[in-house]
């Protein structure tokens, strides 16, 4: 009895189970989610149903649908292969694509494909744009909150009209997606912060377990100086970024310095871990010697890499990235001697413009960027489905080259007939003139032969 009580209870578990399971499936929508996207906050993944990025971040989309299916925010996907007027409407170039709307504002997620990361996303673009700090006890949270991040905060008098205020709140609407932005006055920070603080107001930006001001050229704090000094700050010194992140990188105004550690390679490990200890030392305790100029951050897979040079590199490897001009530079020692001294030179020659640059947006580029695309596809298909891989490219290759072949087996079989006719009709007319040739010598002869009578010759 206790048995059979035990079973079904076990069976009304699984099916509750099954069934919240059935209900906490993430939605997928369809082109009338053009109707209605300016209504409330979305988090919409546009898919390809044969991609495999898109197949590796169902479970981990999934997370973040039951996470957020309580709040304000709407989780939903959207085939965008099926309803591609959708997905050109919201320039979506590549699988998978998250966005967040929130009426007419729509924001691109370019971070980690983590549960963690994509709800960190979400909570810094939902907003506000600035967030108070009213106490000692709210720093200490957000400090807290941001311990591996990083977090600006105006420091100032409680004056929305402030001129600085005006441009810090401004810039802090355009990056929402992209940091936190509080603001509070002095006396919400701790003594050893705030005793540090010149004039104010002011600007702090707290990141690697310090905190640095911003300094106005000349005094005159201007909204690109403004600008520029929150994008070179916005990042850690040496954070591990994704491919996506690279774009929003080119902000910094900085050479992208990348290093590509393979963290799963047990023959190199020893050898991944020193060059991506030399990254962290250079951007960490050298900070005064490169901040200005570079931005340090480590990858680890070589596919972002791979895209910038079209190429197949093997991990580790340092490359230094120009954005704003799409060209490159490749370090000039084996990657074994690379140690900080070495590293540093050359960084120093990049800056100077005396290393070679590889890349550019010329038309031989774009045009070796198009077949290494188209390369890049077909591998991406080949390891996602070979089913697929064989319908797309498999069958058609194979009807294609039955057809070729039969058109050129046709086409020289035709030549062969043609020519045995043209043969045929040459002998036989050849025939012909040499009967006619033989009767004609016939007739001749015969008529020699004939005897002529006396009446005949007397006429």
């Amino acid at each position: 009895m206790a048995s059979k009580r035990k079973f079904t209870s076990m069976f009304f578990v699984i099916f509750a189970g099954c069934l919240v399971l059935g209900i906490s499936a993430v939605p997928d929508l369809d082109e009338r989610f053009l109707d209605i996207y300016k209504d409330g906050k979305w988090l919409i993944e546009f898919y390809a149903p044969w991609c495999g990025h898109c197949k590796k971040l169902e479970p981990i989309y999934q997370k973040v649908y039951n996470k957020l299916k309580h709040t304000d925010v709407r989780v939903a996907k959207i085939d965008a292969t099926r309803f591609s007027t959708v997905s050109s409407q919201f320039d979506v170039r590549g699988f998978p694509t998250i966005k967040f709307f929130n009426g007419d504002n729509i924001k691109n997620f370019h971070g980690e494909r983590t549960a963690e990361d994509i709800l960190e996303f979400v909570n810094k673009a939902k907003g506000p744009a600035v967030r108070e700090i009213t106490s000692i006890g709210k720093f200490n949270t957000a400090k807290e909150n941001h311990q591996d991040d990083v977090f600006f905060m105006f420091v100032g008098d409680d004056d929305p009209n402030n001129d600085l205020f005006t441009k810090y709140s401004s810039i802090a609407t355009e990056q929402i997606a992209l940091a936190y932005f509080y603001s509070g006055t002095k006396h919400v920070l701790p003594e050893k912060i705030s005793s540090k603080i010149g004039v104010l107001p002011t600007i702090l930006v707290f990141k690697d377990g310090t905190v640095y001001e911003y300094e106005a050229p000349r005094n005159v704090a201007t909204m690109s100086s403004v600008r520029q000094w929150l994008n070179g700050e916005r990042y850690p010194a040496f954070p591990l970024v994704t491919g996506g992140n690279i774009n929003d990188m080119a902000d910094t105004g900085k050479f992208l310095v990348i290093f590509v550690i393979n963290t799963k390679d047990s023959e190199r490990k020893t050898l991944n871990q020193r060059i991506k200890d030399v990254g962290n030392f250079m951007a960490r305790s050298e900070r005064d010697k490169y901040h200005q100029n570079f931005q340090f951050l480590w990858m680890n897979e070589p596919d972002t890499v791979n895209n910038i040079m079209m190429t197949f590199i093997k991990e580790p490897f340092v490359l230094v990235l120009d954005p704003t001009v799409h060209l490159y530079y490749i370090l000039d020692i084996p990657i074994e001697d690379c140690d900080a001294s070495s590293l540093g030179k050359f960084l120093n020659s990049v800056k100077d413009g005396k290393v070679q640059a590889y890349g550019g947006t010329g038309f031989f580029q774009r045009l070796k960027r198009l077949f290494y695309d188209i390369l890049v596809t077909v591998l991406d298909v080949w390891e996602s489905s070979r089913w697929l891989f064989l319908i797309m490219f498999g069958i058609p290759t194979g009807v294609i080259s039955i057809v070729c072949y039969s058109l050129c087996c046709m086409d020289t079989v035709d030549d062969e007939l043609h020519s045995d006719d043209e043969d045929s009709e040459d002998e036989e007319y050849r025939q012909y003139l040499k009967e006619q040739q033989e009767q004609k010598q016939l007739g001749e002869q015969e008529s020699k032969d004939i005897p002529v009578s006396g009446h005949e010759k007397s006429e």
